[in-house]
């Protein structure tokens, strides 16, 4: 296998037609490497995962949104959304009001200790994220955002 060397001497990039240099693959390893970091920030601030930092910021900002929007936003499966709910619920993060369009709908809002939460996790975030793209020269972060955001979004 054949690689060569990036602009910075770091280690070689692998051939793009290898295995390792698949780029399914690698996309898939960043992922892991930025949400295992966002992971450990996340059980350090009392959350579970990620997961429940979204959802906190999701239903901190905006519209208000029922259950089915948040899953539908974020990606997720209603009943695993359910679930986190009511952990969050239980932990004083989020209370669920009767929507006042509909009452059999809820809508989850964040409390001041969630707000509380959900801002000490953004800057501890920040913080494991640019540790993670250290190698990546700064004036290219917004650049890579837009690139990635523009795979997750062109279907």
């Amino acid at each position: 296998m054949s690689s060569k060397s990036d602009h910075r001497g770091a280690s070689p990039l692998p051939d793009a037609g290898s295995a390792s240099g698949d780029l399914t693959w690698l996309a898939h390893r960043a992922a892991a490497a930025l949400g295992e970091a966002f992971n450990a920030v996340s059980r350090d601030a009392g959350l579970t995962d990620l997961r429940d930092w979204l959802v906190l910021e999701l239903i901190s900002t905006g519209p208000e949104r029922t259950q089915l929007e948040i899953a539908a936003e974020l990606g997720v499966d209603k009943t695993t959304l359910v679930s986190i709910l009511d952990r969050m619920e239980r932990d004083g993060l989020v209370v669920r009001n009767l929507s006042a369009h509909d009452r059999r709908v809820r809508i989850p809002q964040a409390t001041a200790k969630g707000i509380e939460v959900k801002d000490q996790v953004a800057i501890a975030r920040e913080t494991a994220i640019m540790r993670r793209l250290s190698s990546i020269p700064a004036r290219d972060h917004a650049k890579f955002h837009a690139m990635l955001w523009s795979i997750v979004h062109d279907q």
